[in-house]
């Protein structure tokens, strides 16, 4: 199929060396991660990236889809300015994923327009600087937006979009940005809160064992009690994986790390996408 892996990523950009300086070490579980990761993808080729950024603009009722023409960015913002990136827009798989959606009832809106160049977030910049960095290739980018429909409407959404994927002519990776509770340490960003550390356990134990009932099962209140960003990243992801497995796929869910050094949940994970289960082994999901 043309959706080829799917990857979870954290976007804290003191992870991105010219920002991080001798921080980064404080990190080192999710840089090593991070570069597996990019080890992956350039085994991969990709020639499409689709992401799902918590950072992208984001619609009250309705799902994002971007279908600009191309993307630039830098983390100028964060004393990096000579850390950039650009890819052309991939507008025909783009459009596939809206038509996808609306034609299943999703409510799903147009972030961005054909012509547009999209200034990217640190959302995208950040797992787009490690994704793209071995590439052998120039690779093209579909920016989506997540929103504050149900869970259960992001799952949908996730189908839709991996529906679009698995049909599309070019060679597809899909991308999870999502950092987990930012409550996990007195003077974490959105404050202290005990539950974030159980929030993030329960993501990652559940993403570990592929369970994606479970992860979707967690208590809102939890979930509301961790101040996270990309619960919903999650979400749609594992829509991404049903439709997969509707297409007579099978996945495999890989945890490459988790650590929350500064107060907030950083995990690196794959889910390894594959058309027929091992011989003697059971598929993960």
């Amino acid at each position: 199929m043309a959706l080829i892996g799917c990857f979870v990523t954290p976007h804290p950009p003191i992870i991105v060396p010219e920002v991080g300086g001798d921080s980064l070490a404080e990190a080192d579980a999710t840089v090593r991660a991070m570069r597996t990761v990019r080890e992956k993808a350039a085994v991969l080729d990709p020639e499409t990236i689709v992401l799902m950024s918590p950072h992208s603009p984001l619609a009250r009722s309705q799902m994002g889809v971007s279908l600009a023409s191309a993307y630039k960015g830098s983390l100028a913002f964060f004393r990096a300015p000579h850390v950039r990136i650009e890819a052309a827009g991939d507008q025909g798989l783009a459009e596939a994923i809206l038509e996808e959606a609306l034609g299943h009832g999703v409510p799903a809106t147009i972030t961005a327009s054909h012509g547009e160049v999209v200034d990217l977030d640190h959302g995208a910049m950040v797992p787009l600087w490690y994704l793209m960095g071995a590439l052998a290739r120039p690779c093209d980018l579909v920016e989506l937006a997540f929103s504050y429909l149900s869970l259960e409407e992001h799952v949908r959404f996730g189908e839709a979009v991996g529906r679009a994927m698995i049909a599309a002519p070019t060679r597809v990776v899909y991308v999870a940005s999502s950092d987990l509770s930012h409550r996990l340490l007195p003077g974490a960003p959105a404050g202290y809160d005990p539950r974030g550390a159980e929030f993030d356990r329960a993501v990652a134990d559940t993403f570990a064992a592929g369970d994606w009932e479970a992860l979707l099962s967690i208590d809102p209140g939890l979930v509301r009690a961790a101040g996270e960003c990309g619960y919903r990243s999650l979400a749609t992801l594992s829509g991404v994986v049903g439709a997969v497995e509707a297409a007579g796929g099978h996945f495999r869910n890989h945890m490459l790390s988790y650590e929350g050094p500064f107060g907030v949940g950083y995990m690196v994970g794959e889910v390894e996408i594959t058309g027929e289960t091992p011989a003697g082994e059971e598929g993960g999901g």
